[in-house]
């Protein structure tokens, strides 16, 4: 866990408190959503937030799936659109770039992925820099942006998810307003939970459908689950009443 209580020459004339908020909320360094722990600048009325991967961003890093030196930029130099090639997102603020003549380049958040994860049941995800097999909730090798993009694999490759599809899932229900400030669901669209169909969100290896397909669907709920924790951290309240409701659907 990051100091308690640090300057960032992004907002400068003030101090940024680590908090723990119960809400999601927009980063400032990298404009992408965020949940947990953050950067928060000390007067409430600045709403100035930062993952904590961009608080404390160094000039320069590297990654196993990049074979050169990365190097930190406020903004991307270009001036043309420029997408991460992690999660497939808009690259609107923060971000590493190689060295190429034509650049790739990641949020700082998405460096910091683990590698490996395990759920509690044993089971265990890889990160990888390409798909053995099309994403299970998109059908594709790439993401909406046509780029290659990261993934999560379990191991035999069964279960196969990029980090954008997921992380798509989260934006759009919190879009929808589905949760409230407290991070619970927002009652008034407490029906559309409840006739949530996960079928349309979690397709199951081989498209079965039988009473097996549910054992396998719930697996694949714990996948995105775990997924979810190695995008945002522990998972808060929230995610964790959403995943309920595709539990329990």
């Amino acid at each position: 866990m990051g100091v308690a209580r640090i300057k960032h020459p992004s907002h400068s004339h003030h101090y940024l408190l680590l908090k723990y908020p119960q809400e999601p909320y927009w980063c400032n360094g990298c404009i992408g959503l965020g949940f947990g722990p953050c950067y928060e600048c000390e007067h409430e009325d600045c709403s100035f937030y930062l993952h904590e991967e961009c608080a404390n961003a160094a000039p320069s890093t590297s990654h196993p799936f990049s074979k050169c030196s990365l190097k930190f930029h406020y903004n991307a130099p270009q001036e043309d659109e420029r997408y991460c090639d992690a999660c497939g997102e808009d690259v609107l603020g923060f971000v590493y770039q190689c060295s190429h003549k034509h650049p790739h380049d990641y949020h700082p958040r998405c460096l910091k992925l683990p590698l490996t994860v395990t759920a509690g049941d044993g089971l265990i995800l890889q990160l990888k820099k390409k798909l053995p097999s099309k994403c299970l909730r998109c059908g594709s090798r790439k993401t909406s942006n046509r780029i290659q993009g990261w993934c999560y694999v379990s191991s035999p490759d069964r279960y196969c998810y990029h980090i954008a599809c997921v992380k798509d899932m989260i934006l759009e229900k919190w879009k929808k307003d589905y949760f409230t400030q407290d991070g619970n669901v927002n009652e008034a669209n407490s029906l559309a939970l409840q006739t949530f169909s996960p079928g349309r969100e979690i397709a199951l290896p081989g498209g079965r459908s039988s009473s097996k397909a549910t054992q396998i669907w719930r697996k694949a709920t714990t996948v995105i689950m775990v997924i979810i924790s190695a995008l945002f951290g522990e998972p808060s309240a929230l995610i964790s009443v959403l995943v309920q409701y595709w539990l329990s659907s």
